[in-house]
């Protein structure tokens, strides 16, 4: 399933933002993409946290360094939980403007 999760969403350093909770629904992979359109920090981190409950996130996997431009870093897989989430972090002083999309799906 495809869900959009930001669309020009603007993170400031050193406020956490988060998206909201996507389902699994079943599946077991989850593909990432970025796009950044603006960039007044060194980059900006996105880290995939998942949950069986919503309440308690654990890191499944980061990709740091993000800068102007599309990303979509390797696909996860055997992911065995239930929601899904994504984790802006801005890395230096400044403001990041994205987009973020997640895909789930069975592999």
């Amino acid at each position: 399933m495809f869900y959009t999760l930001a669309s020009k969403l603007a993170v400031v350093n050193g406020t956490d933002a988060f998206s909201a909770a996507v389902p699994m629904g079943g599946d077991n992979a989850l593909q990432l993409s970025v796009t950044v359109f603006a960039n007044t920090a060194t980059s900006i981190t996105v880290v995939i946290e998942v949950s069986n409950d919503g309440e308690n996130w654990s890191l499944l996997v980061s990709y740091a360094g993000l800068v102007l431009g599309y990303a979509a870093p390797n696909l996860s897989t055997s992911v065995g939980f239930k929601l899904a989430r994504l984790h802006y972090t801005v890395v230096g002083a400044g403001t990041v403007i994205l987009a973020a999309d997640l895909n789930t799906s069975f592999q």
